[in-house]
């Protein structure tokens, strides 16, 4: 799961992508309709990756390339384009950008260009995630401290890869009902306090101390030294 800036004037295209991403899976996506918004976003929030069209209003989407890229060179950027010529894509991938997709394309094929960017980004090797002395093997679904495996739930260890993904970052119960929980049916404030507190203890007792710290009248915040 990663969370994606998604940044597209066509309203059409934002809700399908976006739907798609959050559906299949798992992305936490945001979104906004010109490269003015985009650049707005890009300097309060962290993204994994940023998927970027290239002809929006306001500010192009070259153009937030080039300036995100040359503050955050370790994100990933995808354009999204109808220009299909050699010397275009050479623009955009001269911008910055890491991947091209054509317009029209397929939920499916952007979920896959995706995939592949994050198994690539630093700090993440292959399939694993690491965190200090933690380490998520995120094909086999298992956590290990230290090399001794720590067994989560679904959620438990969904919750605790989010919170790799964005650490230094406060969540509200409510903010992480939206961003991890996928069952609406069991998504409530006392399920995200109850899972808290039980991925506290696994923690506590596997390392000896818990970065999953409790902030004043904000939330929740991954903090490991």
């Amino acid at each position: 799961m990663a969370r994606v800036l998604l940044a597209d004037d066509d309203r059409s295209v934002q809700v399908m992508l976006s739907s798609w991403l959050r559906l299949e899976d798992q992305h936490t996506v945001d979104t906004v309709s010109n490269g003015e918004q985009a650049l707005e976003y890009l300097d309060v929030y962290s993204y994994d990756v940023v998927v970027l069209d290239w002809e929006m209003p306001k500010v192009t989407g070259v153009e937030v390339c080039q300036r995100f890229k040359s503050r955050h060179p370790e994100t990933p950027v995808i354009m999204l384009t109808g220009k299909s010529t050699s010397s275009d894509k050479i623009q955009g991938l001269d911008a910055g950008a890491d991947d091209y997709i054509t317009k029209p394309f397929s939920g499916e094929e952007l979920s896959a260009r995706l995939r592949a960017l994050l198994r690539r980004r630093p700090g993440s090797a292959g399939n694993s995630l690491k965190s200090g002395p933690l380490s998520m093997d995120m094909a086999a679904h298992t956590v290990s401290a230290n090399g001794t495996q720590i067994q989560l739930s679904p959620v438990e260890f969904s919750l605790l890869e989010f919170f790799i993904r964005h650490p230094e970052e406060n969540f509200s119960p409510e903010a992480l009902i939206a961003e991890v929980w996928t069952d609406a049916d069991n998504a409530s404030v006392a399920a995200v306090r109850t899972t808290v507190n039980r991925l506290r203890g696994k923690l506590e007792e596997s390392l000896g101390f818990c970065p999953l710290l409790t902030v004043r009248g904000s939330g929740y915040q991954w903090h490991i030294e």
